[in-house]
This record gives C-alpha cells, sequence and structure tokens, in this order.
C-alpha cells in the first residue's frame, strides 16, 4: 500500500472523528439547555 494512500485514509478518519466529537458535544449542550436540568455536575 502507498504511504499517501494510508495518509489520506487516516486524515479522512481523523476529520470524521473530529467533526463527530464536535457534533456530539454541540448537540449535547442544546439538549441539556432544551431540557433545563436542576442537577449540576
Amino acid at each position: 500500500m502507498d504511504i499517501s494512500k494510508i495518509f489520506l485514509i487516516f486524515g479522512i478518519s481523523l476529520l470524521i472523528y473530529s467533526a463527530f466529537l464536535f457534533l456530539g458535544f454541540f448537540l449535547k449542550n442544546k439538549n441539556l439547555k432544551a431540557q433545563n436540568l436542576k442537577k449540576e455536575e
């Protein structure tokens, strides 16, 4: 396998991972605001 292909796959997977991480964090904050939970953590 080419080293460029490995780098490309690694870069894309990292991009997708960071995007899902950001989306999950954003949606979690939005959900907490919507529910207006009383418990503070």
